[in-house]
């Protein structure tokens, strides 16, 4: 599996993260909890930095993005398609890898699909920070049907269908 080598890759290359209960893992935590609690494009440029590594690896289960510059372009565009979005974690726990399993609950309301309309998911975050407390692993898990495909035209109305067959 590809995001498998990719982990193993990146705990070779970022094999000291942020140790246990210290105030740079704390830090990095909040770091990742407010770029996220908030979701629009002024807030992608200025926090991406000081978030996200230069060489972190990103997959959203919608797509696959190595390197920060890459994430700034694809989360902009994403910010740029909603209305409002928000992360709220709600809970963190620490692996024996010394990385970080975030799960949360989203808010997003969609520019162009149910104008007006709140969904709600929830879902977790796979991290693992570098020794700076930025982001260098994050793959999420989260269903994308029921957060974001439902919404669009013919496809959510295919989906539900399946589901009430299922």
């Amino acid at each position: 599996m590809d995001t498998l080598k990719e982990l193993e890759a990146l705990r070779g290359r970022h094999p000291q993260p942020p140790a246990a209960g210290s105030a740079e893992e704390k830090r990095a935590l909040a770091t990742f909890g407010q770029f996220f609690s908030s979701f629009a494009p002024d807030r992608v440029s200025s926090l991406l930095p000081q978030t996200y590594a230069e060489d972190v690896y990103f997959n959203d289960t919608l797509k696959v993005v190595r390197g920060r510059e890459a994430l700034a372009h694809y989360l902009k565009d994403s910010a740029e398609a909603v209305e409002s979005c928000r992360v709220e974690i709600q809970e963190v726990t620490r692996t024996a890898h010394d990385e970080h399993l975030v799960r949360w609950t989203m808010m997003i309301r969609f520019k162009r699909f149910k104008r007006g309309v709140d969904t709600w998911t929830v879902g977790m975050s796979h991290l693992r920070f570098d020794a700076d407390g930025r982001v260098v692993y994050h793959q999420d898990y989260w269903n994308a049907a029921d957060g974001l495909f439902q919404h669009i035209p013919l496809l959510g109305t295919a989906i539900s269908a399946i589901k009430r067959r299922l």
